[in-house]
């Protein structure tokens, strides 16, 4: 039996091809050839299952068997060390334990990777994993989410009147549109616009979209994102905190949902796919 993984043979240390395949749940036999995967065979030398039949050490196999990001491996080992089953493509990992199916992937990403909302949206449902420089590993959950209020968002300005750069007017509905002021309601660069029906930026569409989901729509400066939205009421705090993303480094969505997650909000990631408005839902967790 053949024990090959990128030109490199092993021999069996202390185990034969059936346990590693029974028990390790690697590899994949192809006639009298067992394949290994870089990760699976660094596994299963730092197991003490094989060894090289080229005598080399440790540096010298990972150079030879591994020219990929080594949180790779790490994020491998340590989904192995929870019990699972796992199989990889590239820096997607599909999980499972004995007798069960597979669970949505695992998906490496770097803290300081640049990702944007279409690939985020293209690869879900997933688990998205972060390792940074101290090993310390974080999880993120993101699914498909249609967001839909039961807020009363009919809404209606009789006169709207400009001050320098503050719009107003003395007859607003319903009554969480604008803010309360000298008598009058002073409407936001936002609200303004969706009431002379100028959408100029993509932040305005994202506005007037969660308007027509009936949601109440308010600031969401004092949290970093774009948006806090209210289901029905106001009397009740914010479910969702909403922000319109493109292109962003990764630590910084991560910043927003520990944000939210400390307020007992939860985050909504807006972004347009083919000129639609989609949306993503994005929870950390403690362990998978």
């Amino acid at each position: 039996m053949d024990i090959i993984c990128k030109n490199i043979h092993f021999q069996l240390s202390n185990m034969n091809v059936p346990q590693i395949i029974n028990k390790y749940h690697t590899g994949k036999l192809e006639g009298d050839t067992l394949f290994l995967d870089p990760c699976e065979s660094i596994y299963l030398y730092m197991k003490g299952k094989i060894v090289p039949e080229t005598k080399m050490n440790m540096v010298d196999l990972i150079n030879s068997v591994f020219n990929e990001d080594l949180y790779i491996y790490y994020v491998y080992s340590v989904l192995k060390s929870k019990g699972f089953i796992v199989k990889r493509d590239g820096y997607r990992f599909f999980y499972r334990r004995p007798g069960e199916q597979y669970n949505i992937p695992v998906i490496l990403i770097k803290e300081g990777e640049i990702t944007d909302f279409s690939w985020l949206y293209e690869n879900l449902p997933a688990i998205f994993i972060t390792v940074d420089e101290e090993k310390s590993i974080t999880y993120f959950r993101a699914d498909f989410i249609d967001p839909e209020g039961n807020a009363d968002s009919n809404i209606s300005v009789r006169k709207l009147g400009k001050l320098d750069n503050i719009y107003y007017t003395t007859n607003a509905r319903p009554e969480w549109f604008g803010q309360e002021f000298m008598g009058v309601k002073i409407l936001n660069q936002f609200e303004a616009n969706y009431v002379l029906g100028e959408p100029g930026t993509e932040e305005d569409q994202l506005y007037s979209d969660l308007i027509k989901r009936h949601f109440i729509v308010k600031s969401g400066f004092k949290y970093g994102q774009n948006f806090r939205i209210y289901s029905d009421s106001m009397e009740n705090h914010a479910e969702f905190l909403v922000s319109l993303m493109k292109r962003e480094e990764w630590y910084k969505i991560s910043r927003a949902i520990r944000l939210s997650t400390s307020v007992r909000k939860k985050t909504l990631v807006a972004g347009f796919i083919d000129g639609e408005l989609k949306y993503i839902d994005i929870e950390r967790l403690r362990d998978i």
